[in-house]
């Protein structure tokens, strides 16, 4: 099975813990086609999603998604680093930090430079949970537990690794 996620951008408040009859038919869908949600990523103001899913590969993601109706603004594979990264416990918040990656920048630099992070000093209370690469190595995103933002932007640029936005965000789970 594929590790798939699902970007969704909202110009209103999105309420995954009021599931919609849309929401159903993209599981049923899925799940006829063998794949399973496995969680999502909600940012505090409700206007950015990510989902976490396995399955057969994005399409079949992809295909549920429209089949029901369900808007998504981008959904693509992704290998899991660590690979047998543990769930995150419910309740406890995350920083999540993406990453829009340069043509040129290799699976190498990321590693040197995702390397470099956890060698920052542990006072300033950022622990890296794990992370989700592209296939490609275009896009990511990693969790942190972190105490506010702005610890883990002045992390990532100490080290110089790329990011496009950092946001808090609720885990929500199946």
């Amino acid at each position: 099975m594929a590790l798939v996620i699902v970007e969704t951008l909202a110009d209103t408040p999105l309420t995954p813990e009021n599931p919609t009859e849309t929401d159903y038919q993209i599981l049923d869908c899925l799940g006829a086609r063998m794949g399973t949600w496995q969680y999502s990523l909600l940012s505090r103001d409700r206007l950015r999603m990510l989902c976490v899913f396995e399955a057969p590969d994005a399409e079949s993601v992809r295909e549920s998604y429209r089949r029901a109706g369900g808007t998504f603004d981008r959904i693509w594979s992704a290998q899991r680093v660590p690979p047998a990264a543990p769930p995150q416990p419910k309740g406890v918040p995350l920083t999540v930090i993406e990453s829009i990656y340069p043509e040129d920048f290799t699976p190498e630099q990321w590693q040197v430079a995702h390397d470099a992070l956890q060698t920052l000093d542990p006072e300033q209370g950022v622990a890296w949970v794990k992370s989700y690469l592209s296939l490609g190595h275009s896009r990511g995103f990693s969790e942190l537990q972190a105490p506010n933002t702005e610890v883990v932007e002045a992390a990532y640029q100490q080290v110089g690794l790329p990011f496009s936005w950092v946001w808090s965000a609720n885990v929500i789970q199946p």
